[in-house]
């Protein structure tokens, strides 16, 4: 076992910068770390921090030492951190020094690989490491704890378990046909179809995972000069989008991403719906429709001034199977004189009034979509593993006093495989390595 080592804080100026060790990093410590608690040839205290003087060629440090003993560390090997002075040219000099005395620079990823590969950790809670440094948002914060602390796993495994069981039972039958087989096969099929039931709620979850990862897709739609890229810079709290009172202003899709409470906002402002002799602005309107298409939630926007709206075919037909907010804009120039909408909203752009309640109804529709219980699946990986374990039970279950008992448990044991593709039984190296290749160096 080599011992591995890296700068864990970001590189550059602050108060502290830590360099972790993993491997057999004592008698490195030893020869870099001094202090007045520790005496020559002492036994090293874990997880007792030790002030002293780090010192590598040419400078030092006054900086602590922590040890952390295997297996009870992060990694599962034994683990020393020096805890220095932020400075660049310090964390540097004492990895290089490290590397100087034995220790190999780590990979991308390697300490949290070595915890999955010591069993300190399933392999999605290590995707959920990853996930909980590149979130962006409250929500995807607290959706990555929760696969990082082992929710996903342990529900995989519990399925697992189940199909596992399942397994043993065909297997029985197979060696005692007779007397098993009228008893334990009408007990696997309606076991089969709980663990699919299970399944398929894990999968009609996707839609809010992926918002809670990566955010709200809103396209903001309408004709021209409706005041879509005003809607946009009130939203946001500043000017992201040019605004003209000239129409077919924007050409081109304008994206912009916030935070409101807790939840990832991803804005497009696009350009205005109609027909146009202008080339560029055709081009403008078919980006239009095509971030339509793919938009979780659509603002349509009006326009409060308009004597009388014209029917937009273009328009009605993009937002005909999506979720639709229907807002009414320029509330400063014209207030509403006839019966408001039902769930629409009235509001200025130009003032700001009427904002807030636009963008609670954007959260309402985000925790509308969550669901009343179960985990979330917030990866595609996960995502394609749960669907193909899904799919083979499901296949058992539609033929299942059709084909032999033996054809059912090889279908039953892919669909185990699958799933533990999750967790990282029975996961290639090659994926492993791309997982882990994800990672920053040092974590």
């Amino acid at each position: 076992m080599d011992t591995i080592v890296a700068i864990s804080t970001p590189v550059g100026r602050g108060g502290i910068g830590v360099v972790r060790l993993s491997g057999n990093p004592l008698a490195i410590a030893k020869k870099l770390f001094s202090s007045a608690e520790l005496k020559a040839d002492a036994e090293i205290t874990p997880k007792y921090m030790y002030f002293g003087t780090i010192s590598a060629r040419g400078f030092s440090d006054k900086g602590y030492m922590v040890y952390f003993k295997a297996p009870k560390s992060y990694t599962g090997e034994d683990v020393v951190e020096f805890h220095l002075h932020g400075g660049v040219r310090i964390v540097e000099g004492i990895v290089a020094e490290c590397a100087e005395l034995g220790a190999r620079p780590a990979e991308r990823g390697e300490f949290t690989k070595r915890a999955f590969l010591n069993g300190k950790m399933d392999l999605s809670d290590a995707e959920g490491v990853i996930d909980m440094i590149n979130a962006d948002s409250l929500e995807a914060v607290r959706a990555a704890y929760r696969q990082m602390t082992g929710r996903l796993s342990g529900r995989v495994r519990e399925i697992q378990n189940r199909l596992s069981e399942v397994l043993t039972g065909l297997e029985a039958v197979l060696d005692y046909p007779e007397e098993l087989e009228d008893e334990t096969l009408p007990e696997t099929k309606c076991e089969l179809i709980k663990i699919y039931d299970e399944l398929a709620k894990l999968l009609e979850n996707r839609t809010y995972g992926k918002m809670v990862k990566n955010g709200v897709d809103i396209a903001i739609v309408g004709e021209t000069n409706v005041g879509k890229s005003s809607l946009l810079n009130a939203m946001l709290g500043f000017d992201r989008a040019i605004v003209s009172a000239v129409r077919g202003t924007t050409r081109d899709t304008v994206s912009e991403s916030m935070e409101y409470e807790g939840k990832k906002l991803n804005f497009i402002d696009t350009a205005g719906i109609r027909e146009s002799e202008d080339i560029i602005e055709n081009y403008g309107v078919e980006r239009a429709l095509s971030a339509l298409k793919t938009a979780d939630l659509v603002i349509r926007l009006h326009d409060l001034t308009a004597e009388k709206e014209d029917e937009n075919q273009a328009i009605d037909l993009a937002v005909k199977d999506k979720k639709v907010i229907e807002v009414y804009n320029k509330l400063d120039v014209v207030k509403c004189k006839t019966a408001k909408q039902n769930n629409a909203v009235y509001l200025s752009a130009k003032t700001g009034e009427g904002v807030n309640e636009l963008l609670n109804k954007i959260a309402e529709f985000f925790e509308a979509e969550k669901p009343a219980e179960g985990e979330v699946l917030t990866s595609e990986r996960h995502l394609f593993a749960v669907r193909a374990a899904a799919e083979k039970i499901k296949e058992v279950i539609d033929n299942f006093d059709a084909v032999t008992t033996d054809c059912n448990i090889t279908a039953l044991t892919e669909a185990w495989k699958n799933l533990g593709e999750i967790t990282g039984e029975t996961v290639t190296e090659s994926i492993i390595d791309n997982i882990f290749n994800k990672f920053c160096v040092g974590k």
